[in-house]
């Protein structure tokens, strides 16, 4: 299963650095983001045996895909604005189909907590498409896949989780730095926060997988998959935001 979670994640990688590589267009980098959203939509309440995962599936697309379109057409204050708006709505729309499904449907109380955390997991990953907005874009794409290269490579070894959870965010953090060196507009100390945090991610939602056992099958598969790249791009982002001011 390990391997094919990277495999995945390649396919993927390789998606988004290529529509990176367009700068002159922003509209490829959406197109990738609004795919891994609708993939992930699907794949999440699967992967997390939801007893109603049709409801979320749609939740979650809709979401998504609103708070991809904002970010490009849309642009506010800041160019991830609008997806606080985006998970504002979304919670209010899981409460509902789990209010819908009656007093004696089971697993409601679940279906909210895996149908708000899939969400907010899915509108985040909005990020991949704004960084087509900013001139550090491809820099932050390519760092961050780079650093995703690096602690999947780690991670996909059967070492304990313990190990992993070191070892993952050193390999990413030291190749995020070192990726700076690239013609990338990219300085070394943010490509290693950046790799840090992915590492960190990587590691942590590996330990969760095979702790909870929910990669069994291709919706854990792509699910997981799909989840990592999404919240590695939105830290990526957000992390971008921070160290701007540095």
């Amino acid at each position: 299963m390990r391997i094919k979670v990277l495999l995945c994640g390649l396919v993927a990688v390789g998606l988004l650095t290529g529509a990176a590589s367009l700068s002159s267009l922003t509209w490829p980098m959406g197109v990738v983001t609004a795919i891994l959203q609708l993939v992930f939509a699907y794949a999440w309440p699967r992967m997390v045996r939801s007893d109603a995962p049709w409801p979320i599936t749609i939740i979650l697309a809709l979401c998504s895909l609103a708070a991809t379109a904002a970010t490009i057409f849309m642009p506010g204050a800041s160019v991830m604005s609008h997806s606080v708006e985006a998970i504002a709505v979304g919670v209010l729309l899981v409460f509902i189909s789990q209010v819908l499904r009656g007093a004696e449907a089971e697993g409601r109380l679940a279906g909210v907590v895996s149908g708000v955390t899939g969400m907010v997991l899915a509108v985040l990953g909005s990020a991949w498409a704004a960084s087509a907005q900013v001139g550090y874009g491809y820099g932050l794409t390519v760092v961050t896949v780079i650093s995703l290269l690096g602690a999947g490579a780690v991670v996909v070894n059967r070492l304990p989780n313990r190990i992993t959870m070191i070892l993952a965010p050193l390999v990413a953090a030291a190749l995020g730095a070192a990726a700076s060196a690239l013609p990338v507009d990219i300085l070394w100390f943010q490509g290693a926060v950046m790799g840090l945090l992915t590492g960190l991610l990587v590691g942590s939602l590996r330990a969760l997988a095979l702790a909870s056992r929910s990669v069994r099958n291709l919706s854990g598969i792509l699910g997981l998959s799909c989840g990592i790249i999404l919240l590695s791009g939105a830290a990526s982002w957000y992390a971008m935001e921070v160290l701007a001011f540095i």
